[in-house]
């Protein structure tokens, strides 16, 4: 008796990468949920971020902001109790936008906040996405722990 030969096996399918464009971290004197709220009120966004911010502080909610090279006009994709905020945000390219998502994750350091940005994108999108990240969370941590809560 003969043998068939051997099937060739499927090709796996090709797993969606992502690419890293920034990875920020830094810890600031306040609360998580001091932090979240700089995060999601637009009266202190315009202090520390953009100008002219928009936030609809739910799922799919609008989070937006205007920028000397431009406005960020992204959908909140995860809101996970005071510790997580993520949204995406379509970067304008030749050929067609690209879906980038910016995540911040926060966490407890003693009486302190400990907050990580990651920044990803499907492909490599030019830019100095490490530069304005880490800029804007140490306008973060600055505006923070200068202000006094907003909040009563």
């Amino acid at each position: 008796m003969s043998s068939l030969p051997a099937a060739p096996s499927p090709a796996k399918p090709a797993v969606p990468r992502s690419v890293l464009l920034a990875d920020a971290k830094v810890t600031i004197r306040a609360p998580i949920p001091r932090v979240l709220e700089a995060l999601l009120d637009p009266e202190q966004l315009v202090q520390w971020w953009a100008d002219d911010p928009r936030v609809e502080a739910e799922l799919g909610g609008r989070y937006e902001g205007t920028f000397s090279d431009g406005r960020i006009e992204g959908s909140i994709t995860a809101i996970d109790g005071p510790g997580q905020l993520s949204f995406m945000w379509p970067i304008p390219q030749e050929g067609g936008s690209v879906e980038t998502s910016v995540a911040y994750e926060l966490a407890p350091k003693g009486p302190e906040t400990f907050v990580h940005l990651v920044h990803r994108a499907p492909r490599p999108v030019p830019g100095e996405w490490a530069d304005l990240w880490n800029g804007a969370l140490e306008s973060l941590r600055a505006f923070l722990e200068s202000s006094a809560p907003v909040s009563e």
